[in-house]
């Protein structure tokens, strides 16, 4: 059964380290959309009981982080239990940076549409971009390559498009079996190149065409 298991509460609600109330209240809203019951995006990729766990923890992730008190001994739990580096939330709360600190911006800091149009000036990145486009066939590993070639995160993504963070591991990793349905993977598709600033049409008909091509030698083979 799919969960939110091992992601912490930011990455449930999409927001960063050093979100204010609103925009905490605005990701908890839209996660409450995107997941209830009747999400025409959604309401066929889980069970009841599925949707219940999510909702359970959206709903919990918004009361820790909306509670000032009990979203401090939040990010102390995770600094200790070294989920959550300590210089990470240094990065995101300048007040609290050393003056010297040469911490790199993570791009979840900074607008992700203005952080993508900084990584394609990288010759590195249009390299790999042109090679990745040429292809007749795009495979998940390739869109995963591209994405963390730019130092952009899953948790971003979902952010910006609010496609469920394990619905792009799946197109990543391929695993074609547990894909949504055509019209909805479309859609995401779409989105997810358009974050990364990739022609969508070549990723959507290259998508496909490997997907069909893995469907039918799968076939041949029985």
């Amino acid at each position: 059964m799919k969960t939110f298991k091992g992601k912490t509460h930011y990455e449930v609600l999409g927001v960063p380290l050093d979100a204010q109330a609103g925009e905490i209240k605005r990701a908890y809203q839209e996660a409450l959309t995107l997941y209830e019951e009747n999400s025409l995006v959604t309401y066929s990729l889980f069970s009841d009981a599925q949707r219940s766990q999510l909702l359970q923890a959206i709903d919990n992730a918004y009361h820790t982080l909306s509670d000032n008190a009990r979203r401090s001994a939040y990010n102390r739990m995770l600094i200790d239990t070294e989920e959550v580096s300590a210089e990470l939330f240094q990065a995101c709360n300048p007040h609290e940076r050393p003056a010297a600190s040469t911490l790199r911006p993570l791009p979840r800091q900074c607008d992700l549409k203005n952080w993508v149009k900084i990584k394609w000036a990288e010759e590195k990145i249009r390299q790999c971009a042109g090679e990745i486009m040429r292809q007749e066939h795009i495979a998940g590993k390739d869109l995963k390559q591209l994405r963390e070639i730019m130092d952009i995160t899953l948790a971003e993504i979902f952010a910006v498009t609010r496609i469920p963070t394990y619905v792009l591991e799946r197109i990543e990793a391929d695993r074609y079996d547990e894909l949504p349905a055509e019209v909805f993977l479309r859609g995401f598709l779409k989105s997810y190149a358009q974050t990364l600033q990739v022609d969508p049409m070549s990723v959507v008909v290259g998508y496909l065409k490997r997907l069909k091509h893995a469907h039918h030698s799968s076939q041949n083979c029985k």
